[in-house]
């Protein structure tokens, strides 16, 4: 599946800034001039992730979307240690920290962005249906659609939603490879 997640969700919800060479760059993996600084904005950015997973007003969905975006800088970390060719979508995804509250306005962009995913995997459902050789596309479509639907919901009643529900609903599925 084709990942529509973190880099669709506007600026002024990230918590934490991406260093400006990480992005920029044509080069899909971290040079080993960025690796440091990498290293220490991942660092940083676990920090925050680990102060932000204690803070129990905010709930048990933030706290584990804490921890998980804090595993993952964990993760990233060891990996820029350990290898040399780290994608910087892996350390871009390992640097988003959770905004702590969703204004009215970010549950409007976000509700938007999934209602397009949502009007994408439709798309793609009737594009493939009555295809018997991509026949699982077309439920995946269906299935990602339904995700998108019951997340917008969620975000337009104010319900707790986490943002791994958020990010897996803003997917697409790929064709068949």
């Amino acid at each position: 599946m084709k990942k529509r997640g973190f880099d669709l969700i506007p600026a002024s919800i990230v918590a934490f800034s991406l260093f400006d060479g990480l992005l920029s760059c044509t080069n899909d993996v971290v040079t080993s001039q960025e690796r440091s600084q990498a290293i220490e904005q991942l660092r940083q950015a676990r920090q925050t992730d680990l102060a932000e997973a204690t803070d129990t007003s905010l709930g048990p969905i933030a706290e584990g979307d804490y921890i998980a975006q804090a595993e993952k800088a964990e993760s990233a970390i060891r990996d820029l240690k350990e290898h040399s060719n780290v994608p910087k979508a892996e350390i871009s995804e390992a640097l988003f920290v959770p905004p702590r509250h969703l204004s009215p306005q970010m549950r409007a962009q976000l509700v938007e962005q999934l209602k397009q995913a949502r009007a994408l995997d439709d798309e793609k459902w009737r594009n493939n249906l009555g295809s018997e050789d991509e026949a699982w596309l077309t439920l995946l479509c269906d299935i990602q659609a339904r995700r998108a639907t019951r997340v917008i919901k969620k975000l337009e009643t104010g319900e707790p939603v986490s943002w791994y529900e958020i990010n897996d609903a803003m997917t697409t599925p790929d064709e068949i490879p």
